[in-house]
């Protein structure tokens, strides 16, 4: 069964209904865990003209945290385990749960994992116990949980994948701990243990001194042993490795997507929020930029392309001041590349990066897992071939064309310290 594609939907058959409709999809909208929702007007309606009184909206309190027997429940389940692990979803942002779920994860030890499908900040990436996300590859998925007893998942759609395997991702008998307030998700692809529907934040602040207090010095002493060995193979180690790797294609020409996408990790100003298009070139995103803050990232969530570059422009007017970057590849773009011209209008303070490999990679990657044919037809953007600086111009954008590996440092400080948009047509390699 499919998950639902909005919260709520409804036809307005009377003019006068609509204060109460909108107020209505106004609540539902808004109550976590929170979605959309969708409002059918016909055409009289439209065509109507009335002055209409919305009044005043209503907004639901759902931070609740589960009783006291159900958390004495939790904690001892949770202290039965030798080798806990976290799976940590997008409801750590929506409860502003970041700070919560890593001192949850420091108390006990564990090592914690971003869902297989990262598209926001669910982990504070420097933090000791964050190992990075999980990819959508079954078999490395499953053997990577399959050295714990316990799976425990804090507001996640966990094991999220792409295509089908005949592996399962889920080990055979690694029992499951469910918290969030999304109940769609429990169970819904195998089962969990203890499923409880309670906001992550709440529940968390309250479970992890109750853990302490009853896990005691045994729990103390053993998450001090595990800590210092998750260091030694954690996000930040892994970062290390993979910058000092990438750092040797400086000089590679077309430029390496790799080494692009560190670059702009380097630019980041402290305060700058990053839309991730990227797809094929921006693989290792992630790898490289921490999260910091639950609206520091944004990406896809999804199977959908070209969502990025508008998304960048509404992500700039929820956050102003605060700086955007959007790192998109050049066939994402072309989906809806007319929203450069309300990002210039707007005066908005966004960097779009354009990783240019002349094609749709993506598709040519699929095409070639799926059916092991490399006869590309229409995936091309070369004959001829898109100008992305002279065609951001023309939107009334400041923009440039880096195609020698030199040029790309400075122009991202230019484009990072403007106030408003500019775009960078970056040369990328199409065969990375």
């Amino acid at each position: 069964m499919a998950e639902p594609l909005v919260k709520w939907a409804v036809e307005v058959t009377r003019l006068e209904d609509l204060p109460r409709i909108v107020r209505r999809a106004a609540k539902v909208a808004t109550t976590p865990p929170t979605g959309p929702v969708f409002i059918a007007l016909p055409g009289d309606i439209l065509n109507a003209e009335a002055g209409i009184d919305l009044g005043a909206s209503t907004r639901v309190e759902t931070r609740t945290r589960p009783i006291d027997t159900l958390l004495e429940a939790l904690a001892r389940r949770m202290l039965q385990a030798e080798r806990p692990v976290i799976v940590a979803g997008d409801e750590i942002v929506k409860s502003d749960a970041l700070e919560a779920a890593a001192a949850f994860a420091e108390a006990l030890g564990s090592p914690a994992y971003q869902q297989s499908a990262p598209y926001g900040s669910h982990f504070l990436s420097e933090h000791v116990c964050y190992m990075g996300a999980l990819s959508r590859d079954q078999r490395q998925v499953r053997e990577i949980l399959s050295k714990f007893d316990l799976l425990i998942v804090l507001g996640a759609d966990p094991l999220r994948m792409s295509v089908w395997s005949e592996v399962e991702p889920l080990p055979q008998g690694l029992p499951m701990i469910h918290l969030g307030l999304l109940d769609w998700d429990m169970g819904k692809n195998f089962a969990a243990e203890m499923a409880v529907r309670a906001d992550v934040r709440e529940t968390l602040l309250a479970l992890t001194p109750l853990l302490k207090e009853r896990g005691g010095e045994r729990l103390a002493a053993r998450a001090r042993v595990s800590l210092v060995e998750l260091a030694k193979g954690n996000w930040t180690a892994k970062r290390a490795q993979l910058a000092d790797r990438i750092e040797g294609r400086s000089k590679a020409i077309p430029i390496d997507p790799d080494w692009l996408t560190l670059q702009i990790a380097k630019a980041l100003p402290p305060d700058a929020v990053l839309v991730n298009e990227g797809l094929t070139s921006a693989r290792r995103l992630a790898d490289l930029v921490p999260y910091r803050d639950r609206f520091s990232y944004h990406a896809l969530a999804s199977g959908g392309i070209g969502w990025g570059v508008p998304a960048a422009v509404g992500v700039a007017l929820a956050q102003a001041p605060r700086p955007v970057v959007c790192f998109s590849g050049d066939g994402s773009a072309m989906y809806s590349i007319q929203a450069l011209w309300t990002a210039a209008n707007a005066k908005l303070p966004i960097t779009y990066v354009i990783a240019n490999n002349g094609g749709y990679r993506i598709i040519k990657q699929r095409l070639k897992a799926f059916h092991g044919s490399d006869r590309y037809v229409g995936m091309d953007l070369v004959d001829p071939q898109i100008d992305y600086a002279a065609l951001a111009r023309s939107l009334g954008m400041a923009a440039e064309r880096i195609s020698e590996p030199e040029q790309l440092a400075g122009a991202l400080r230019r484009a990072t310290a403007s106030r408003g948009p500019m775009l960078l047509d970056v040369i990328v390699d199409g065969q990375v």
